[in-house]
């Protein structure tokens, strides 16, 4: 008899923890989201990987792996969140091979500020991989970041653009830095 009156309970029970659990789940040292091969698209993106800085005055990384290895015109936008508003913080653009700027923002469509002589970030691209790298506080002390991505050839239609996650859309966080 006890153990039916318990059954209602430990249900009750069980469903709580499911659905607090997720909501207490630690945000994670490292991302990977994966994008389908496109062939129309003129630069695609297989994965973006998002890891944290391995120490308070590192840099976090996120490298982007193409379908192809990278050729004149090929560019890469990266916006990222470092203050959890859901709005852009950094918005770091960069032809094939070595050039790039470093924007302070608050806007998906505009750049801002160019910051690029502050150090706060690099781009590095070499055969099928673009590797951004940052200092996830250099703005303002971060505890989490996420990151959207553009990858496109300049003079292309830009439907030929390929975004990761989506247009105008952060992925999920990551933890700025790893844990002590």
């Amino acid at each position: 008899m006890r153990a039916v009156r318990a059954l209602p309970l430990l249900a009750a029970l069980t469903l709580a923890a499911t659905l607090v659990a997720p909501a207490l789940a630690a945000v994670p040292t490292e991302r990977i989201i994966t994008d389908p091969r496109e062939p129309g698209k003129a630069y695609d993106v297989l994965s973006v990987t998002m890891t944290s800085a391995p120490t308070a005055d590192g840099q976090a990384k996120v490298v982007i792996k193409h379908a192809r290895k990278v050729d004149v015109g090929d560019s890469i936008d990266l916006w990222v969140d470092t203050d959890d508003d859901r709005v852009p913080n950094l918005f770091i653009t960069g032809a094939s091979f070595s050039e790039y700027a470093v924007y302070k923002t608050r806007s998906w469509d505009h750049h801002g500020r160019e910051i690029t002589d502050r150090g706060c970030a690099s781009l590095k691209m070499a055969e099928r991989r673009s590797v951004v790298r940052f200092d996830p506080s250099c703005l303002t002390p971060s505890e989490r970041f996420a990151v959207s991505v553009r990858s496109y050839q300049m003079g292309a239609p830009a439907r030929t653009d390929d975004y990761v996650p989506a247009k105008h859309r952060l992925s999920k966080k990551v933890l700025s830095y790893l844990p002590a």
